[in-house]
Formats: C-alpha cells, sequence, structure tokens
C-alpha cells in the first residue's frame, strides 16, 4: 500500500512539474497602448495574457516584431500565438482562436479643417483612406476595400500614417479609437495633434483573438489554458481592473 501511494504521489508531482515548465512563444507586432515592447508591463493587453496564462502555471515569453511576420511565424509553427487579431475567414481556418480578449472599436481621423459631417461605406470613394500594412478593420471594411468602393493608401505603420495625415497625403486615418488617440499625443507636437479630431461615428465594433497555430503540437492545449486562465481573470475581477486602469491612461 505504502509503495502505491509513493508511486502515485510520484506520478502526481510529476505531472505538476511537467505543466508548470509550459512555455508559449509569443510573436507580437507594436499596437501601442495595447502592446508594445517599450511600456510598462509591454501594454495591458500584455499584462492580461500573461495573467490568463499565469492562472494555468504557462509561462509565456513576447517577442516583437512587423506584425506581418509576426502573422507569418505563427501560420509556419515558428511561434505559438499572435495577440490582437480580429476574426476573418482566413484566420478561422489557418488558426486556432482563442476565446475574445477584447473588443475594438474602429473609425476615422481627419483634419479638423475638412469639415466632414458624413462618413460611411457609401461615400468614402471621395477620400483617399490611409490603411497599415496586414491590418484588417473588420468584415464590412474590408469586403468594401475588396470591392474597391474607394481608394486605400497603404503605409507600413500607424506612426506613418499619422505623419501623412498631417501632410494632407491622406484624407482619413482608419484605426482604433484608443490607438490612434494615443499614437496622435505621442507621435506629433500638440500643436499639430491639435489639427486631428475622430469621426464621432465608429464603422466597427470587432471582438479580437489570439490566433494560435496549428502548427504547434500542443496548439489545442494552449488555446485552453488560455481560456480558462482569462475566465478566471474575469470572475476575480483582476481583467475588470486591467481594461479600466488603461481607459484612463
Amino acid at each position: 500500500m505504502r509503495y502505491f501511494l509513493t508511486i502515485l504521489l510520484f506520478i502526481i508531482s510529476a505531472g505538476s512539474a511537467q505543466s508548470a515548465e509550459m512555455r508559449v512563444r509569443i510573436a507580437s507586432g507594436e499596437f501601442q497602448p495595447y502592446l508594445s515592447e517599450s511600456l510598462q508591463n509591454e501594454g495591458f493587453i500584455s499584462k492580461i495574457i500573461r495573467g490568463a496564462f499565469r492562472q494555468e502555471n504557462v509561462t509565456v515569453s513576447i517577442a516583437y516584431y512587423p506584425w506581418k511576420r509576426s502573422y507569418d511565424m505563427v501560420k509556419k509553427g515558428e511561434a505559438d500565438l499572435t495577440p490582437y487579431w480580429v476574426k476573418t475567414p482566413e484566420r478561422s481556418q489557418l488558426f486556432i482562436l482563442s476565446d475574445p480578449i477584447d473588443v475594438v472599436q474602429y473609425g476615422f481621423f481627419h483634419l479638423k479643417d475638412k469639415k466632414i459631417t458624413q462618413l460611411d461605406f457609401s461615400n468614402l470613394n471621395n477620400y483617399k483612406v490611409g490603411v497599415s500594412i496586414g491590418y484588417s478593420y473588420g468584415a464590412a471594411f474590408d469586403t468594401a476595400r475588396k470591392k474597391q468602393q474607394f481608394i486605400c493608401d497603404e503605409a507600413p505603420s500607424d506612426e506613418i500614417n499619422i505623419k501623412k495625415l498631417i501632410a494632407r497625403r491622406i484624407d482619413l486615418f482608419t484605426a482604433d479609437k484608443i490607438l490612434g488617440q494615443y499614437l496622435i499625443s505621442t507621435t506629433l507636437s500638440p500643436k499639430d495633434a491639435d489639427k486631428i479630431i475622430f469621426f464621432p461615428k465608429n464603422f466597427a465594433e470587432e471582438p479580437v483573438y489570439l490566433l494560435i497555430s496549428k502548427k504547434t503540437p500542443n496548439g489545442a492545449e494552449i488555446a485552453d489554458k488560455f481560456n480558462k486562465g482569462l475566465k478566471k481573470l474575469k470572475l476575480s475581477g483582476e481583467y475588470q481592473r486591467i481594461m479600466q486602469e488603461a481607459k484612463k491612461q
């Protein structure tokens, strides 16, 4: 009997150690104030991701690359997951999607002196719309873009798009409201920042997910552990506290 108990305890201990040693490789782009190598705790979404995995004894490492490279790395299995993507048919087919981690509100920024009173997909063809390479802005926007209902002007980053807006090389800058306001305040001088306004109506609200590699042998387990950890984080109130602090900044 004593021998049986010893073996049982050894198996339980080994299983616990194996669980504690699980590590997840994350490939992310810069997306201040959500995700960034230069921010405290690497941004509030990074804090939520780490917190959710910590609930399940999973250690994570986050490396930062251009968004397209992060996407391709996870697609090939060179990293386990990439955070903060909206759902598309292609992504649903190529990756395992986690439970939603947040909801992004997309809209347009423009110069105040443009005096724009109406913006929707029916009249966007009157404007040159700045977008960032590799981004999806929700199903409705992406569909209208594929149908060439308006002119898209691509840039490598949101920061470059903001500068193009100030230089009048584009008419509209497409972005999540919180992200856009943050970048405008940190990228431009106060004088130039005051020239830009957010059009008051969002064109989309999209849940965002972790994209988890199907090439990773334990991809399904990673998704399961994150989803369980996220639920625990919300039940404890920690998720809500992190989000409230982020909105105050």
